[in-house]
């Protein structure tokens, strides 16, 4: 029985004891993270699951951190709105100043390359945001492009037509209701929208990409301040160094 430690016995035992839980991890979590279920090749839905290099991430991440990511993907707005409202966190979200007041951001896991997609024929000289003017573009509702292109959005120097989705947008180019699409991660995102439809893949010679990028975006994990997921997102970030130090992996 405990009254009968000897010499102090007892007062060193509840005193280790105590070290031991002070020293402890913090305990593995389950954790609810929303993301756009259109936005492959980074983070999308295919045949009802999520896929793409930020939840490939997620999941080798996973076994790092002892967490686990219950992934939900819907259309971005809807994601970003669930978030806000404190019902989980957020991947592939970009930082603003606006939402750092609402969310804890990770380190950065992705740079997202927004290229402007119109057709052949139709291309014109970019190189800054003044080039822009007078045209009609196309992007995600919701979505963020980095503080400058926002801010020229917000003053009425850019125009955005809002959307749902990538394929909606490309096919309003193809028609000549927009001058150009903004598609993001490169190349290789305009790739993966144009065959997930085919009526895009029937017309995929006519789309040409401008040399220079609208913005170079980070993306990031965010969860609301509310949610205090701070040592879930020091848990990540601590994963997140380990994975990079990895030796890249190459295909056989």
């Amino acid at each position: 029985m405990l009254y009968r430690f000897a010499g102090g016995g007892l007062r060193q035992a509840l005193v280790l004891l105590c070290w031991a839980v002070l020293a402890a991890p913090a305990a593995a979590e389950t954790l609810v993270v929303f993301g756009d279920d259109a936005y492959a090749p980074v983070i999308y839905s295919k045949q009802g699951q999520p896929d793409g290099a930020l939840v490939r991430l997620l999941r080798r991440a996973e076994s790092l951190t002892g967490d686990r990511y219950e992934l939900r993907l819907v259309p971005w707005k809807r994601a970003y709105e669930l978030a806000r409202r404190g019902e989980g966190g957020l991947i592939g979200v970009s930082y603003t100043q606006e939402r750092s007041v609402i969310f804890d951001y990770s380190k950065s896991v992705y740079d997202d390359d927004i290229r402007i997609v119109t057709l052949k024929g139709s291309q014109f000289a970019f190189s800054d945001l003044s080039d822009l003017k007078g045209k009609q573009l196309g992007g995600v509702r919701g979505a963020s492009y980095g503080e400058t292109v926002d801010q020229a959005i917000a003053a009425g120097l850019v125009h955005v037509d809002r959307d749902i989705g990538q394929v909606s947008r490309l096919r309003k180019v193809l028609a000549g209701r927009l001058d150009a699409a903004l598609v993001g991660n490169g190349p290789a995102g305009l790739d993966a929208v144009i065959d997930s439809h085919p009526e895009l893949q029937a017309n995929r010679d006519k789309f040409v990409v401008l040399d220079i990028p609208l913005a170079r975006d980070p993306l990031y994990l965010a969860f609301p301040k509310e949610m205090g997921k701070t040592a879930a997102l020091r848990r990540f970030n601590e994963a997140l160094d380990k994975l990079r130090k990895e030796p890249a992996r190459t295909s056989r």
